[in-house]
């Protein structure tokens, strides 16, 4: 399984010492003038027996859920697979790739190998022989009568390695691209991994399958119905269904643990092969309803934005020309750093601001405010085993006013207030535990209420407005946001576009415990925004790809950190997420976040 990229456009490895190049083709030059498969004994690299089974596999693969797959083991011929591994580990340079929706080590397209030198070709006998194998007529129909999706192109391959490790993952999607029909995954972790034991549940890196939200829906649900463990020679087949086949790879969390895996897809058949028709997968997609209507959610859940509400408005247009009044020198106060209500900081925030059009605000709010909130996060964040090294079950937190909010193609995280989604787990056992003199209902009762003030009764305020107007200098309309916990293991927000046709101020309050540990980025949490490119360049309709130019597309990262204000201008067509939160990071990153509205004109004056 591999992250959803446009075909033409996938890096594949580079020459490192003895590894083997496959840099020198390209997908777009093998589908136009497809090589034959070489003739293989593709019985004698399966397990025996395994070919005259699809009869018995069938009704299994139709039957599963949360959508129709399989698990074969074992699959493969042991010493092929050995060989195959030895070649994966020794002869192929692998890449780390990483974007909003993915973080492992990627090798080239295995396809690329009937184009590679002979003396390149000869050090990898065993990975030819098994890609030949795969893509042999015989396994081809072997897979078309287990999962009873029809012919198979013998042309068109597609397969690549991955290697994940520590905080390595693949967050939802469901491999809707181009003309994939069935996807396949073949895992090869060590076999002598925890003693001969094999992977274990505290390792990661299960395969997550999610169910539908309803009957009537073509989003997936907030949470998978069934995880699968990496296993030694083990297969998984699913059939490639827009809004059904939502998958993820959960972070790999063991340390000095390899989730070493061959993916790919077979695809329909190619103009001029047995069972090719041109409206194949109209066809399919039942006269394209299924397709239609998946895609159509899609674009409605990607314009909802992260925030997800319309603008609030405010009465009136709010200027910088406006002093703050007496009352709203009160009220802000109550909440936000002294230092930052003076008009002589004001002026320099401002000035830098029109410099650089975002600026940092560290110790935000005032002490006493963010010390209670710094000790109650931090209970919380220990109740819910946020502990650095686990990764908490799907479910932690969902309790009381905290609800996980999706859909997870586009974001998963807590939400204060939030609707109750599809699929959710309450998980309140927990909170008969003490604290102290005090159990821990009674800290988060007082972290929520705190938390809930700083939402309504500051960030929604037009005292607010008119402070963060004087640090911009820019007029504001209206405003929206919420208050969000990314789980540590759990959540995240991908980079997708939400609609906004005017220039809008971010403004997010971070409250990440132990900022040291977030600054470099690696456990994630880190918010970036990036150019997201013109509305034609999505490449799947499941809008879990962003689409970057050659410079990556990046604008500006902000690390997570503590009682940290981050201020942001964002014109239309920039795009925003907040990186998966890995479970090795030190808690929680809880935020206030929200978006303020610059009204058109003030955005063509821009």
């Amino acid at each position: 399984m591999v992250a959803i990229e446009p075909d033409a456009k996938r890096t594949v490895g580079q020459a490192d010492g003895g590894a083997v190049s496959t840099a020198s083709l390209t997908k777009k030059a093998r589908i136009e003038a497809p090589s034959p498969v070489p003739a293989v004994d593709a019985r004698a690299c399966f397990h025996p027996g395994l070919l005259d089974e699809a009869e018995a596999l069938a009704p299994v693969f139709a039957s599963a859920l949360p959508f129709s797959h399989c698990c074969i083991v074992p699959f493969c011929n042991e010493s092929l697979l050995q060989g195959v591994r030895q070649e994966m580990l020794e002869r192929l340079h692998f890449t780390q790739k990483e974007t909003d929706i993915f973080k492992y080590h990627q090798s080239g397209d295995l396809a690329n190998l009937d184009g590679l030198p002979e003396d390149e070709k000869r050090q990898l006998p065993s990975l030819q022989k098994l890609r030949d194998a795969i893509y042999s007529q015989e396994f081809r129909a072997f897979v078309s009568r287990v999962t009873g999706c029809g012919p198979l192109s013998g042309s068109r391959t597609d397969m690549s390695t991955n290697r994940f490790k520590q905080r390595d993952h693949l967050l939802l999607h469901d491999d809707v691209i181009g003309d994939r029909r069935v996807s396949y995954i073949i895992y090869l972790p060590d076999p002598m991994l925890n003693d001969g034991k094999g992977w274990e549940p505290r390792d990661g890196g299960h395969l997550e399958l999610y169910p539908r939200e309803s009957d009537e829906s073509w989003a997936p649900a907030i949470n998978p119905t069934r995880c699968l463990p990496p296993q030694w020679n083990q297969i998984v087949l699913f059939t490639v269904l827009p809004g059904q086949s939502h998958h993820s790879v959960e972070e790999v969390a063991g340390v000095d643990k390899e989730r070493l895996s061959i993916q790919g897809w077979f695809h329909f058949p190619q103009p001029g092969e047995p069972g090719y028709e041109p409206d194949q997968m109209r066809r399919l997609w039942t006269s394209g309803a299924v397709s239609t209507l998946s895609q159509i959610e899609a674009k409605r859940q990607r314009e909802s934005g992260c925030v997800g509400e319309d603008f609030t408005m405010y009465p009136e247009l709010i200027s910088d020309a406006v002093d703050l009044s007496d009352e709203d020198r009160a009220l802000l106060s109550k909440y936000i750093n002294a230092d930052y209500l003076s008009d002589k900081v004001m002026r320099q925030v401002a000035d830098k601001f029109a410099e650089d059009s975002h600026i940092q605000l560290g110790a935000f709010l005032n002490r006493g405010t963010a010390d209670v909130l710094e000790a109650s996060l931090r209970q919380i964040d220990a109740l819910d085993a946020m502990n650095g090294i686990d990764i908490p079950p799907h479910g932690t937190g969902e309790r009381g006013r905290w609800h996980a909010f999706g859909p997870p193609v586009i974001r998963r995280f807590m939400r204060l207030d939030g609707p109750p989604m599809a699929n959710t787990v309450e998980g309140d056992g927990h909170l008969a535990g003490k604290a102290g003199h005090e159990t821990v209902a009674d800290v988060e009762q007082r972290a929520t209420e705190l938390l809930s003030l700083l939402r309504d009764d500051l960030f929604a305020s037009g005292a607010y407005a008119r402070w963060l107007s004087r640090i911009t200098t820019l007029a504001i309309s209206g405003c929206r946001g919420m208050v969000r916990r990314f789980r540590s293991g759990l959540d995240y927000t991908l980079g997708t576009p939400d609609g906004t046709k005017t220039t809008t101020l971010d403004a997010v309050l971070c409250l990440a415990d132990s900022p040291e540990k977030w600054v470099d980025g690696v456990v994630g949490g880190y918010q970036c925004f990036i150019d997201g490119g013109s509305e034609d360049d999505e490449a799947s309709n499941d809008g879990s790809v962003y689409r970057s130019n050659e410079e990556d597309g990046v604008l500006l990262t902000t690390p997570a950190a503590w009682n940290t204000l981050n201020v942001v201008m964002r014109e239309p067509g920039v795009v925003k997420f907040v990186k998966y939160v890995s479970a090795s990071a030190p808690g929680s990153r809880w935020d206030v976040s929200y978006e303020y509205q610059v009204p058109a004109s003030d955005d063509s004056e821009e």
